[in-house]
């Protein structure tokens, strides 16, 4: 089983949040920046920048892992699924997470708040 940090449309309440709703979720912090894409998703870049707020999800079976790493795009380099410390509260997890290099090249928009609004670049 995995543990997976969700920060955008994976989340509770998130247009594919329904693919993790029978798994348990609680709020969570990484360290990184945020980004809004024009295509209306978010990205997560890994780095001493700030705090990204999201949720960790507990134990995620493989194979839904598998397949969400299709819908994220990770055969077409999209993102890529990584190691990242979360924080919850005072105690520190290992989850997985989905990255993007350098979402500034693909023309995002830092969201300096850390946390996703769903809304879309104009």
């Amino acid at each position: 089983m995995i543990d997976l940090f969700v920060y955008g449309t994976l989340m509770r309440g998130r247009p594919q949040g329904g693919l993790l709703r029978r798994f348990e979720h609680v709020k969570a912090t990484a360290i990184g920046r945020l980004w809004r894409l024009p295509a209306g998703y978010p990205a997560l870049e890994l780095g001493p920048f700030g705090s990204v707020h999201g949720e960790l999800v507990r134990q995620v079976d493989p194979r839904v892992v598998s397949l969400l790493d299709q819908v994220e795009g990770v055969d077409q380099g999209l993102y890529r699924r990584v190691g990242i410390d979360v924080v919850n509260g005072l105690r520190t997890f290992r989850a997985e997470g989905w990255v993007m290099d350098q979402p500034q090249r693909r023309g995002g928009i830092e969201i300096p708040t850390g946390r996703w609004t769903g809304a879309i670049c104009r």
